[in-house]
């Protein structure tokens, strides 16, 4: 499950793999918390990962890049996340 995370799946695919090998619900709901906020940035990193820093500015952009993250098994508040808000840096 990290190494998947890692590569840039998203917690609902990795949950439906999960499914798919036969685990149960309650082996999943321990390991896998799909709520965490620490997706947002992972589904942020996907994205900078295949179409770099910059936020798209147009619709027909963001959409594409939306359909990326969906198909990487992200959920819709973190691609919301990833492709509307850039990434407050510290200072």
């Amino acid at each position: 499950m990290r190494v998947r995370a890692e590569h840039g799946v998203g917690p609902l695919r990795i949950l439906a793999e999960l499914k798919g090998k036969g685990l149960a619900p309650e082996m999943i709901a321990a390991v896998l918390d799909c709520h965490d906020p620490v997706w947002g940035e992972r589904a942020r990193l996907a994205r900078c990962k295949r179409f770099g820093e910059a936020i798209p500015k147009d619709m027909t952009e963001r959409a594409r890049q939306s359909r990326f993250l969906q198909g990487r098994g992200f959920s819709f508040e973190q691609i919301t996340q990833a492709v509307s808000a850039p990434r407050t840096s510290e200072r």
